[in-house]
């Protein structure tokens, strides 16, 4: 399995299905495996309850791609009229040491002097979301984007896929509402880097069929203007026709942007809620203009500390600036 987007879909496929209880033979980085399914994923695929899994959608069996139905069906595996799936996690280690070194070690703070003022243990909930995007123009790309972030200060993390997780168990969370906008904002940064070499090549193609328009249409100009006019409409009629190539060739470049512009589309696949214990370290920011209490977490899943967010921009930050009401600001955000 050589395309990096079957491979994905083959992890979150494993991933999905083993979670739900079902037995899964796929070994990584082949085409097809086989799974026996649990009654309530072979009614929510539609599948028997033993099934070859393929990314070819031509094969027998279940076809796991974002041409199938594979991802809208794998929703009903999920709790009843929702694609949110909340875990938890009682017990991880939590740092025990001091963390005034680890916090001068990972944060810089150039606008203003921090102090830590203790740490506590504080139960966390953690989003990990599943967004199948696709960049559609003279042809198409699509892939499945996974974006990690602490719900509480919408700090994008790289963390492991809890589905992978033996101690995570299904949980029943408090009902809350849910900010996406800091995962749509990373799954963006994501498919930017992604689909980096498919939008070079477009642009190239582009760029070469506007060379050609203007190549023919130069020629047709050239044609045209291949003696002087020996009458003054014919001179006219000369013009005119001029005026008239200029304007399809103006017509033809616009068909051409048109045909060649992306159109993105992002849709939320799946949510995984976790609850977790993280350290929850609380700091003191000193500045001229006076002083105030923040918190920074220490991720017990990571063994590290987590960055904070912007607060204007959501960039990711661990040179953290602070504006005049003390909320973390990238060093762009700070300068505007």
């Amino acid at each position: 399995m050589s395309n990096p987007i079957e491979q994905r879909m083959r992890d979150f496929a494993v991933a999905l299905l083993e979670h739900a209880g079902c037995l899964v033979e796929w070994p990584e980085h082949q085409p097809r495996g086989f799974a026996v399914l649990s009654p309530l994923a072979a009614a929510a695929l539609e599948s028997p309850p033993t099934t070859e899994l393929s990314t070819a959608a031509e094969q027998n069996g279940l076809a796991v791609s974002l041409g199938s139905s594979f991802l809208e069906r794998a929703e009903g595996m999920l709790p009843p009229q929702t694609s949110v799936l909340p875990l938890r996690i009682d017990t991880l280690y939590l740092k025990k040491s001091a963390l005034d070194e680890p916090v001068a070690r990972t944060f810089a703070f150039p606008n203003a002097r921090i102090r830590v003022a203790g740490a506590l243990p504080q139960r966390v909930e953690y989003h990990f979301w599943h967004f199948a995007v696709a960049l559609k123009s003279d042809e198409h790309f699509e892939t499945l984007l996974e974006v990690a972030l602490n719900a509480r200060t919408g700090a994008v993390l790289t963390l492991p896929d809890p589905l992978h997780n033996i101690d995570a168990r299904a949980a029943n969370l408090e009902a809350a509402a849910v900010d996406m906008r800091p995962a749509v904002r990373a799954a963006a940064v994501q498919l930017e880097a992604r689909a980096a070499d498919f939008i070079q090549r477009l642009e190239a193609r582009l760029a070469r069929d506007q060379q050609r328009l203007r190549s023919y249409y130069a020629a047709l100009l050239d044609d045209a203007d291949g003696r002087l006019p020996r009458t003054e409409i014919e001179a006219e009629q000369r013009a005119a026709h001029r005026r008239a190539v200029q304007l399809e060739l103006a017509r033809k470049t616009e068909e051409l942007r048109e045909r060649y512009t992306l159109r993105p589309t992002l849709r939320p696949v799946a949510l995984v809620r976790l609850e977790a214990p993280a350290l929850a370290v609380t700091l003191q920011v000193h500045r001229r203009d006076g002083e105030a209490t923040i918190r920074v977490f220490w991720n017990a899943l990571s063994k590290s500390l987590e960055p904070l967010a912007c607060g204007g921009c959501g960039e990711t930050i661990y040179c953290v600036y602070f504006d005049d009401n003390f909320m973390p600001q990238c060093a762009r955000c700070a300068a505007a």
